[in-house]
């Protein structure tokens, strides 16, 4: 006996005790019967050649009818049409070991037949186990993997061997010698399935999607293998012209699967065909809904008006659509175009009194089949459905979205009436939301604008204020050379204020923090603001470092406000004290006055508000703007005032650094 055939005989005996195991186990009769059919065929192989094609046949049928068993298993309520078909399935392999029966006793014998129908069962095999597979539970899986795999490997190779034989028109020796390892390498796959029997009590349900590509499979396959078939009596019987018919008709069959497969059109169809034979409900909402969900969220898939389309377009497998949502700004409530996708919308708007939109008002959708009083919304290509969508706010519609042609040609029944119903409400409320952001947006620009007009105004009235007094005291000092020095000094500080204030109007983002010394800022204020006036100021600066980041024209506003403040609260004689100190990660300006002061309840409830104002002539900016620019700066605000003693504001920056710079000083 060659060294082959004791490899065929040593598997055709594990198959035979496996299948002899399983049948005493009592696991079901589809798994041993199958075992027996493989152990028979591997005999034959080696021992009785002319019957191996009836015991192949058998074999595979058996693992047909183990794979229909996996499902009934692992699902409780079976689809009946998927059972019926694996019966059918079996009934033909039964037919198929018959003809194969005729074939070994030289009555009729067509081998180019029997590789096809192999190829053709080891397809059936591979889309039952994708469908098995695919529609378990994670949590099951464990239980299936194993007798899966091996039945697999088994239709895998015999595709690898007969795929081979056709184009090469003979039988690899190589893979005929291996096929018996193969078949020995999965034996232990099945023998591990034995342990995990137990368990095989899930569901498993096969889904729509699974449906449409395992049908688009066995169709595909089928007409490959008829065209094989074809080709085949072609070349015995064709003679000269036999080989150049059989690949031009495989050419032809690839081209024509290839442009189907590219067909929306042909794939919608298949899929309805599909839903209305095999499915009580046309749609799977949990993936309509994960659909929906993806789509919206596809900013590369084109701008929201592009994706909302494309949501309902899809629903019921239009290739086009047209958005159009009510001008609010409009009073007669016209609706514009506001996306189209694959589709040329009307060239006019349409208003309440339309015939679409009379219709729209009583009912949620509106074909246009057959209605000549839509003719005149002309969209290119034509609409074929009309969708409201409802305004959460309102009783008019917020919008409309036009449909071209369903693809598949499939009748709007109740089922798909009513999801379109609810993914519109769905999308009419993400619109409104979006809408009443983007009104919000806009107020609150407006917000923004308004405050800082106001902030620029409080800075005008202070730079007025300041050359006011500036007029005032030139006709009794304009000759004093001292007088005109400052006069300059202060017209150049003006106009450095306003240039700052037009900026900030100009550029309404906040600017980029700057560092800077605090010390070093109070010094040139100090020279260039407080020095010469009727109110003393005096400065007691800590001699550390004290860098912080701030924006230093809205430092330079805080300190100004308040010292301003001070001054204009004390009298002639009195002074403003400007002190600095550091400690814990900071630095503490403390402004110091002994002026008129201010009650506990007002600071508390009046100080900080804005427009209120102890000043005739004050906008009541000073406070607020101060205290938000301070905070902005990651800074606090404190004030301790008593009325006709004076106040103290203290105001705290987080320093640069701290712990960096203390090393430094350490290494120092």
């Amino acid at each position: 006996m060659a060294v082959i055939d004791l490899v065929y005989a040593c598997a055709a005996a594990g198959y035979g005790i496996l299948g002899s195991s399983l049948l005493i186990l009592r696991r079901g009769r589809a798994m041993p019967l199958a075992a027996a059919f493989t152990a028979a065929w591997l005999v034959s192989v080696f021992a009785v050649p002319p019957l191996q094609d009836v015991a192949w046949f058998l074999q595979a049928t058996g693992w047909i009818a183990t794979i229909g068993t996996l499902d009934r298993r692992f699902n409780a309520t079976s689809d009946p049409v998927l059972r019926r078909g694996i019966r059918i399935i079996i009934g033909c392999g039964v037919v198929a070991a018959i003809f194969a029966t005729i074939g070994a006793f030289h009555w009729l014998r067509i081998d180019g037949l029997i590789i096809e129908l192999r190829l053709f069962f080891a397809l059936i095999m591979l889309i039952l186990i994708e469908n098995v597979y695919r529609n378990a539970a994670e949590d099951v899986r464990w239980h299936i993997n194993l007798p899966l795999i091996a039945i697999a490997m088994m239709a895998i190779f015999t595709f690898l061997l007969y795929g081979n034989a056709i184009i090469h028109k003979r039988l690899s020796t190589n893979l005929l010698d291996a096929q018996a390892l193969v078949y020995l390498m999965v034996l232990p796959l099945f023998i591990g399935t034995e342990r995990r029997m137990k368990r095989w009590r899930e569901r498993v349900t096969i889904s729509h999607g699974a449906a449409f590509y395992s049908t688009s499979l066995i169709l595909g396959g089928s007409f490959l293998v008829g065209l094989g078939l074809t080709g085949t009596v072609l070349q015995r019987y064709g003679k000269d012209w036999g080989s150049v018919l059989e690949i031009a008709l495989l050419f032809f069959g690839i081209i024509l699967i290839s442009v189907l497969a590219s067909s929306g059109s042909a794939r919608s169809r298949l899929r309805r065909t599909i839903t209305d034979n095999f499915f009580a409900q046309r749609y799977d909402y949990r993936r309509e809904w994960l659909r929906c969900i993806e789509t919206l969220a596809a900013i590369e898939q084109g701008g929201l008006p592009q994706r909302v389309i494309k949501v309902l377009a899809d629903t019921v497998d239009s290739p086009c659509g047209v958005l159009m949502l009510r001008d609010d700004s409009s009073e007669t409530g016209l609706l514009t175009n506001a996306g189209e996708w694959n589709m040329r919308g009307p060239t006019s708007p349409l208003d309440l009194s339309h015939p679409l939109m009379i219709r729209l008002n009583h009912d949620t959708f509106c074909s246009f089949e057959g209605d000549a009083s839509l003719v005149s919304v002309d969209t290119t290509p034509a609409s074929w459905l009309a969708l409201a969508l409802p305004d959460p706010r309102s009783s008019t519609p917020l919008g409309v979205i036009l449909l071209g042609q369903s693809r598949s040609g499939a009748p709007l029944n109740e089922e798909a009436v009513s999801l379109l119903g609810v993914v519109a409400r769905e999308i009419s409320l993400m619109l409104a939301e979006r809408r009443a952001a983007e009104a919000l947006a806009e107020a609150r620009r407006f917000a923004a604008a308004g405050q800082r007009f106001a902030f620029v105004a409080h800075d005008i009235k202070n730079v007025a204020n300041q050359l006011a007094l500036l007029v005032s005291n030139a006709d009794h000092h304009m000759d004093d050379p001292y007088f005109r020095e400052d006069m300059m000094a202060t017209l150049r500080g003006s106009v450095g204020k306003i240039q700052s204030m037009l900026t900030r109007l100009k550029s309404p983002e906040v600017q980029p923090p700057i560092k800077f010394d605090v010390g070093d800022r109070l010094r040139a204020l100090y020279g260039a603001t407080w020095s010469k006036g009727e109110i003393a100021v005096v400065l007691d600066l800590d001699d550390q470092p004290s860098e912080i980041a701030m924006d230093p024209s809205a430092f330079d506003a805080v300190i100004n406000h308040l010292v301003d403040n001070a001054i204009d609260a004390s009298k002639p004689g009195q002074i403003v004290s400007i002190q600095t100190e550091q400690g814990g990660g900071a630095v503490t300006i403390t402004i110091t006055d002994r002026g008129t002061g201010m009650s506990e309840a007002f600071i508390r409830h009046e100080l900080f508000r804005p427009f209120i104002s102890s000043k005739a002539s004050g906008f009541g900016l000073g406070a607020f703007q101060s205290r938000e620019l301070v905070h902005a700066a990651g800074g606090t605000v404190a004030i301790t005032s008593t009325v006709n003693i004076g106040t103290v504001i203290r105001l705290n920056f987080p320093l640069l650094d701290p712990a960096l710079r203390a090393a430094k000083l350490i290494v120092a």
